[in-house]
């Protein structure tokens, strides 16, 4: 139970933490997360599996596949624009 002379401290949510990992926090924030992470080890065990996450994120691929690419070359070489004869739009017609 709490009484007038225990500080409480903000719960923080995955969203803050993201916030954290992604440097969005002003000054104050990550002071106080940071101080929570010592107390807290659950918390500060999903900071550590979000900050792994974000890492295997940006090991992965960049750029699409050779198979993808040859598919939107394919559909784009297939595909004809025109003016419409009927309404004022464009048609598009794949041959």
């Amino acid at each position: 139970m709490y009484d007038k002379f225990t500080p409480m401290h903000k719960t923080f949510t995955k969203e803050d933490l993201l916030r954290y990992l992604y440097g969005e926090m002003n000054r104050e924030e990550r002071q106080e997360l940071r101080s929570v992470f010592s107390d807290d080890i659950i918390l500060h065990a999903e900071f550590l599996a979000l900050k792994e996450a974000k890492e295997c994120l940006n090991k992965g691929r960049v750029s699409p596949s050779a198979f993808a690419i040859n598919n939107i070359m394919s559909y784009a070489k297939a595909l004809k624009v025109r003016p419409s004869k009927q309404l004022r739009i464009v048609d598009f017609v794949l041959n």
